[in-house]
Formats: structure tokens, sequence, C-alpha cells
């Protein structure tokens, strides 16, 4: 192979892999919120790319066909945001359950301008995404992240055909997690605030001089944030196994990964 095909294949080969990096980082949680700079997730991706190349084989063939080129890219941003999609949907189940706490505690009304994703979001769906992203952080979430990318490039070698359609019952398995980890989180306050509801609606009867309203407001803000603050052990103890070295997130991203390959 004369220098300029080489150079030519680590050109279309870097192109590549920065593609899949840059999907990833559009998606993934954390480097997905709107407080990282464009900038700084392309430069990230950038360096990743310049750190992978040097170390990944060279394909046996790429395409000549400007097509097929343009194909494989667009094949390796979608695969890269489909990796960060599918890790994102633990904090999207966080703020579901957010949303479904907030409507029987009385702040259904009541959004916040959340600085991750500059929409409007529930106010207990703001605190649970804030300590998601702190575990996160803190288990080095943000470190296993790369090493499931560099994991990715050997399961998924660049240039090869990918099977997306294997790994749709995969996706579609996470998407309905999301809901179930929302039912999870909230159910045991939202059951406290319906026996609430029941209470005050027997109190209204035997007593119909009560203001059940005025009564009934204070009286389920406080057992939803005494709830609240009892689980929240709970629900650090299971994001942060959840997004350790070998929690169940990365597990069912390998998972993927493997079945599209």
């Amino acid at each position: 192979m004369d220098l300029s095909a080489w150079t030519e294949m680590k050109f279309t080969l870097f192109l590549l892999i920065f593609l899949r990096n840059t999907g990833l980082m559009i998606a993934a949680p954390f480097f997905q919120s709107r407080n990282i700079p464009n900038v700084l997730r392309i430069s990230l991706a950038l360096f990743l790319s310049v750190v992978f190349v040097p170390v990944l084989k060279l394909p046996s063939a790429l395409p000549q066909n400007f097509w097929q080129i343009a194909l494989l890219m667009i094949q390796e941003l979608i695969l890269g945001l489909i990796m960060g999609y599918i890790l994102y949907l633990t904090f999207a189940g966080l703020q579901l359950a957010g949303q479904l706490i907030d409507v029987p505690m009385g702040f259904g009304m009541v959004n916040v301008l959340d600085p991750q994703t500059g929409g409007q979001m529930p106010i207990i769906g703001q605190l649970y995404s804030l300590i998601a992203v702190w575990l996160f952080l803190l288990v080095k979430g943000d470190h296993t992240l790369i090493n499931i990318l560099a994991q990715s490039f050997k399961l998924l070698p660049i240039g090869e055909p990918l099977l997306l359609t294997r790994g749709l019952l995969l996706v579609i398995k996470a998407f309905s997690g999301l809901f179930w980890l929302a039912i999870q989180v909230a159910i045991p306050i939202i059951g406290v605030l319906f026996l609430t509801d029941i209470g005050l609606g027997v109190l209204a009867k035997l007593i119909p001089q009560i203001n059940v309203f005025f009564l009934g407001f204070p009286i389920k803000v406080f057992l939803g944030i005494t709830i609240l603050i009892l689980s929240l052990p709970v629900l650090v103890r299971w994001l942060a196994v959840n997004y350790s070295n070998n929690g169940s997130v990365w597990t069912e991203l390998l998972r993927f990964l493997k079945a599209i390959g």
C-alpha cells in the first residue's frame, strides 16, 4: 500500500471514529448537558479520535464510493447516538418519576428551568436528575463510558456493516424499563398521598366545615417530602450500583453492541 492510499484510509478511519464519538457525546448522560459547551464536546470527541486511531487496525477494505462512505458515516453517528440514548434512559426515568410525584403533591403547575436541557422540568424531577448526575460522576461513570466506547471499536470494528435491527428488541426493552423505573421510584410517595386523599375525603364528609383544600395541601407536601427523604438512601444506593463499573446499565449496553455485531 502506497503512502497516499494509507493516508487516505487513516483519514477515513479517523472521520468515522470521530462521528461515533460525537454521537455518544451528544446523547450520553452528563455530556449531553447544555452546561457543557459544544466546543468542549467536539474537542473531547476529537481528542478520543486521535487516541483511538493509532491503536485500531486499518479495515481490510474501505469503500471508495462517496455514497458508501456517506452511509458508513451515518451508521457510525447513529450508533453513537443509540449508545448514549440507552445510557440516558435511567435519567429520563427519574425525571418521569419526579413528574408523577409532583402532581399528587400539588407541584404539578410548578416547573423549574433545567440547566441540563434548557427546558422546563418538575421540581422533584430536577432533584432526581441532579442526584443522578452527581452519582454518575462520583462512581466515575464518565471513565466507564470512555472504556465502553473503546470496547465498542473491538466489538464493532469500523467499516463493518451493522445489523441495527438485531438490537431493536433490546432498545425497546430499555425504553420500557424507563417507565418501570419511574413507577418503582414514584409508587411509595404516590401511594401515601393517595391514602392521604382518602383520609381527607372522609374527614370532609365527617366535618363539612373544614376547608380540606387548605388543610390538605401542606399535609400532602409534608408527607411527600418526608417519604422522599426516607427513600433517597435506597435510590442513591441503587444508582451507585447501577452506574458502577459492572452496573446493569453498562451490561445492557454491551449486550446491545454484541447483538448488532
